[in-house]
């Protein structure tokens, strides 16, 4: 049998931790469809998003090997240079994937030890729109300046950057015009499920499903509620992590003055494995993002028969196009007050046509045979390189 090639996965945070996001179910879904054509080692810390307490069931700082993967969990206490240095020479990866720009553990020093020639495999990072307009605009002097200085040194002149789309791409090249890119989308192992919501005239279950921070723009969409004419009767649903507790208490303040025929809740996080089926008893998603490199909710909403309305700061622009949705420009408020009418105003019938072309214009998209040949490019190029 041929020898897999090695391929080591940074990442901060990874299951059984979820408050993460995109970029957990991205390389999940990444090695789930992989393993069986690279040897995968995913390194990442013993605790999730937001400290807390340590994983109970994993050991940390131990090598072990579960359904085919290898993991390696960091205690946080043990985030040493010497401790990165001494795992890597241990695992002697083909290439090294990195799942952020600015976490400094799994990324900065990372690429500081490149340059150093402490470590030598070939680097691939995926900034998961970390350098897109809306991330780069919260707190845009410190980011801009870091960027500033690592273009100065060339601190990433000798890796390769990984985009899952063109726009992604195109962020990248405006602040580093000489980076070596390749593009490969982004992947969700999920797959297409019925719809089994109920669908009244002028009632609309509406959900959020991301992360509860300034970039997702959940203020944005309660502000928007507040505009629904009272004839439609609105349930919003919250489930995310409360990553930014201060933010989440703007919103809670906005919706103790939303108006009677808007009910909004937050119903904490599902679980990794749940968020299938939990969503099929929803009508669409709500979520108005400022950037999304992917947005993985959105996906997993179009494939449980929802269709979403969103901001145009997404790849998935073409929506309405398709029937699947609204991709909408953030300074056209009333194009999203309009959009949230359309779908309260359907019936039973008329949903379940728009929940099916959801699940068509979704399905069309991912074509995970195209993606696996494209994922099996990007790393075997980077090992003969």
């Amino acid at each position: 049998m041929e020898k897999k090639m090695k391929i080591a996965i940074f990442i901060d945070w990874y299951l059984p931790g979820t408050k993460a996001g995109g970029p957990v179910r991205s390389v999940f879904s990444l090695v789930t469809l992989l393993k069986k054509y690279f040897d995968f080692y995913i390194i990442t810390t013993n605790r999730d998003l937001g400290g807390g307490k340590h994983y109970k069931e994993i050991t940390p700082d131990e090598l072990f090997l579960k359904d085919g993967v290898h993991f390696y969990y960091f205690d946080t206490q043990n985030l040493k240079t010497y401790n990165f240095i001494k795992l890597i020479h241990e695992i002697h990866p083909d290439v090294i994937y990195l799942n952020s720009f600015w976490s400094f553990n799994f990324s900065i020093n990372l690429i500081r030890l490149n340059n150093s020639k402490q470590i030598t495999a070939p680097i691939v990072l995926a900034p998961r729109g970390m350098l897109g307009k809306g991330a780069m605009g919260l707190k845009s002097f410190k980011k801009n300046l870091f960027v500033f200085l690592a273009r100065s040194l060339k601190w990433y002149s000798n890796i390769t950057f990984h985009a899952t789309q063109t726009q992604e791409k195109n962020d990248i090249l405006s602040k580093f015009k000489s980076a070596s890119i390749v593009i490969a989308p982004n992947v969700n192992a999920g797959s297409a499920r019925e719809n089994a919501s109920v669908k009244e005239v002028n009632v609309l279950k509406l959900f959020y499903l991301s992360r509860i921070a300034k970039v997702k723009n959940l203020n944005f969409a309660l502000e928007i509620l507040r505009e629904i004419p009272l004839e439609h009767q609105i349930e919003y649903e919250i489930f995310g992590n409360l990553e930014d507790v201060n933010y989440w208490n703007e919103c809670k303040e906005i919706i103790k003055n939303l108006p009677g025929n808007i009910q909004v809740k937050y119903q904490g996080e599902i679980k990794f494995d749940e968020v299938q089926d939990k969503l099929t008893h929803y009508n669409c998603l709500f979520l108005p993002t400022l950037n999304e490199n992917y947005g993985h909710s959105i996906v997993e909403s179009l494939l449980c028969g929802c269709p979403v309305i969103i901001s145009d700061q997404t790849p998935w622009n073409d929506l309405e196009k398709e029937g699947a949705g609204f991709a909408i420009a953030l300074t056209q408020k009333q194009k999203f007050v309009d959009a949230i009418i359309h779908y309260a105003k359907l019936d039973q019938q008329q949903f379940n046509i728009e929940s099916e072309q959801a699940i068509n214009y979704i399905n069309k998209k991912i074509d995970i045979n195209g993606i696996i040949a494209q994922y099996k490019t990007l790393f075997n190029d980077r090992i003969k390189n």
